[in-house]
């Protein structure tokens, strides 16, 4: 891929990221999205040939950068408390700058489990896998004892991923998202689970 059609197709996922976190996926065109960046819509169909492939490569942009701030974090820190919580943090920072892009996903999870899982799965291993090197710093560090990183990163993820469900109140059969006034609370929950699970590991 040439730098030419590098520089074009991050300019397509910037702006249709900011009309996806906007205005939502439903409600977004990409006709619209191709007058946003002052293309044709026949050059835009070139780079993504649908909205869902599109909405897809900007869901993975931002997880890009969620995981991006977390290895910046990493290189200047060094307790794993510490970079665990920003990593919390800076994910929820992500999820509430983006929060019609998260919402749709896990609306359309709900609807379509099988489809939505392939693309959400890889999504999720590469989490783990910055999980997993964080606590192994960790042990390098001789905060803790991990006798398998990503299974452990597994258990941390689900137990966050727990907290998020165990409080929100509504119908199960509905949209497991929370509202924005519910992120405060998830992430105070989430950071006394850091801790928790961490002082389980502790080597002392």
């Amino acid at each position: 891929m040439s730098k030419n059609v590098d520089v074009k197709r991050a300019k397509i996922l910037d702006v249709a990221k900011r009309r996806f976190a906007h205005f939502g996926m439903a409600k977004t065109t990409m006709a619209e999205i191709a007058k946003d960046l002052s293309f044709s819509k026949a050059l835009l169909y070139y780079y993504f040939p649908d909205k869902h492939s599109l909405y897809t490569a900007v869901l993975e942009h931002v997880v890009n950068e969620m995981l991006s701030r977390v290895e910046v974090y990493m290189k200047k820190a060094m307790g794993v408390e510490g970079i665990l919580l920003y990593a919390v943090e800076s994910r929820m920072t992500i999820m509430r700058e983006n929060y019609n892009l998260f919402e749709y996903s896990s609306s359309q999870f709900i609807q379509n489990p099988g489809e939505m899982g392939k693309n959400i799965g890889p999504f999720f291993e590469r989490i783990r896998d910055q999980y997993s090197r964080i606590l192994k710093k960790g042990v390098e560090n001789e905060e803790i004892e991990v006798d398998d990183f990503n299974e452990t990163a597994e258990l941390l993820l689900f137990s966050l991923m727990g907290m998020r469900v165990g409080i929100l109140s509504k119908d199960l059969n509905d949209c497991l998202f929370p509202t924005p006034d519910e992120f405060d609370l998830i992430l105070t929950k989430q950071q006394k689970m850091v801790k928790i699970f961490l002082r389980g590991l502790r080597s002392n």
